[in-house]
């Protein structure tokens, strides 16, 4: 597959990085040389410094030759004028970022008027979506369903007051019909055995059907059920778009806003929600407004140093979750590493998404994990595959994969080597980076 991606800045060179891991071949354009000297010195891509826009720049990179054009710049109208052009030329493919409102339909799609732009990514509107999900659930740090419902992933961190502590997963009574799929330690991603020992902090990952998935994770979480009150800071774009959010979700919100107008505003936007005309970073007025009591704080401030700050005062005064809203995923393992339970970037969110659009054909749905240590993928089982009709442990499956679950005729079954994909059964694959491509050709059935 070849990609061209427009844009190097940390949306695109992540994607970059993903694909280029993947084995496909990537084209990465930006008009600023030093991005370019950077992604060429640390990617095995072709680097071509230029405006993403220019009819010139697109020659260059043969993006007539394409499969998949993304435009990631931080200009809207670079991301659509880049993607039109390469549509016109008969790219298959084409997925801009877009963060005007003004640009989009209600349904988050490109207006009518614009043509030639296949997907939209919408930062503020995903990452607003991603909170909601995961604060339905209790201790989830990141949540996916698969196969229309029937199989659920959550990421939790394994608390230090967990039985499961210092036990080696064959011992710890995870139930049945749930399977974990894989540990993130620090910044190192494994694929567990039974005799895989947890530590205090660990992130692990469960798959199977949702009430074994969520006992599992109250057992190794020790968050027993989800408060619906919620503390947010900052109210501007962001902020209103991630209460909106919460209050569709029941939620009832307390929020603090230092700017007068954007307060007064929200507070007429907002139904179930308390906006407070004040920067929210004084201990006291946190602790008299029930910091202590909520589920749930998020700090979405347009400064990320402030909402660093304020999540880990939250954390203090006994906020049950963090999240705090960083530019930069660089901050995201120190500042967890720290007390602060989730640090989301808008920036990551994004290239995550465009990754999910950018599967093969096979593949009916994809969750980047956290810190994209590795992926989530449905497939369908085709009829020439090579897992089809065979025991797992017989069909040399990829190494640094695994089969989380099968949903057959039947129902929803934990994967064990003894199971045996039929063709046309759904299956849930777990893959580091370097794995992806080979599982989704075991898959498809192409056994190149």
């Amino acid at each position: 597959m070849y990609v061209v991606i427009i844009g190097a800045g940390e949306v695109g060179f992540h994607i970059a990085s993903m694909l280029t891991q993947e084995g496909h071949e990537v084209a990465l354009i930006d008009r600023d040389p030093e991005i370019i000297r950077r992604a060429s010195e640390e990617l095995d891509v072709l680097t071509i410094a230029g405006n993403g826009a220019s009819k010139r720049v697109l020659q260059q990179a043969r993006v007539s030759q394409a499969n998949i054009v993304v435009a990631a710049t931080d200009s809207d109208e670079v991301n659509m004028i880049a993607c039109m052009a390469a549509k016109h030329v008969g790219v298959p493919l084409t997925i801009a970022r877009v963060r005007n409102p003004d640009y989009l339909d209600e349904n988050a799609s490109v207006s009518t008027e614009f043509t030639g732009i296949d997907f939209v990514i919408q930062p503020e509107a995903a990452l607003a979506e991603e909170i909601a999900k995961i604060a339905e659930l209790p201790g989830a740090l990141d949540a996916e369903t698969f196969a229309d419902g029937q199989v659920h992933m959550i990421e939790v961190q394994v608390d230090e007051k967990s039985k499961a502590v210092g036990k080696p997963l064959l011992k710890i009574g995870i139930p049945r019909n749930v399977l974990l799929t894989a540990v993130l330690r620090e910044d190192d991603m494994t694929i567990p055995t039974g005799q895989t020992v947890l530590r205090a902090r660990d992130r692990v990952f469960l798959t199977g059907k949702r009430q074994g998935v969520l006992e599992a994770a109250a057992m190794l979480s020790q968050s027993m059920r989800v408060s619906k009150r919620a503390m947010l800071l900052g109210c501007g774009s962001l902020g209103l778009q991630i209460a909106t959010a919460l209050e569709t979700h029941g939620f009832r919100l307390t929020i603090f806003e230092k700017d007068y107008e954007r307060s007064v505003h929200a507070a007429g936007v907002l139904r179930h929600s308390l906006v407070i005309h004040n920067e929210g970073l004084d201990a006291d007025i946190l602790e008299r407004e029930g910091v202590r009591d909520m589920g749930l704080f998020i700090a979405a401030t347009g400064d990320e140093r402030l909402n660093m700050l304020s999540s880990l005062l939250a954390k203090r005064l006994g906020a049950r979750r963090t999240i705090s809203i960083v530019e930069r995923t660089a901050f995201s393992t120190i500042l967890e590493s720290i007390g602060v339970d989730l640090a989301l970037s808008p920036r990551r969110i994004t290239a995550s998404r465009i990754l999910k659009f950018m599967r093969s054909g096979d593949v009916l749905s994809a969750s980047i994990l956290d810190k994209s240590a590795g992926e989530v993928l449905e497939f369908v089982v085709a009829e020439d595959s090579i897992v089809a009709g065979r025991p797992l442990r017989d069909t040399h499956f990829p190494e640094g994969a695994i089969v989380g679950a099968l949903v057959q005729a039947d129902g929803v079954h934990i994967a064990h080597g003894t199971s045996v994909p039929q063709a046309g059964d759904r299956a849930i694959v777990f893959a580091l980076p370097r794995a992806v491509a080979d599982v989704e050709r075991v898959f498809s059935g192409d056994h190149r």
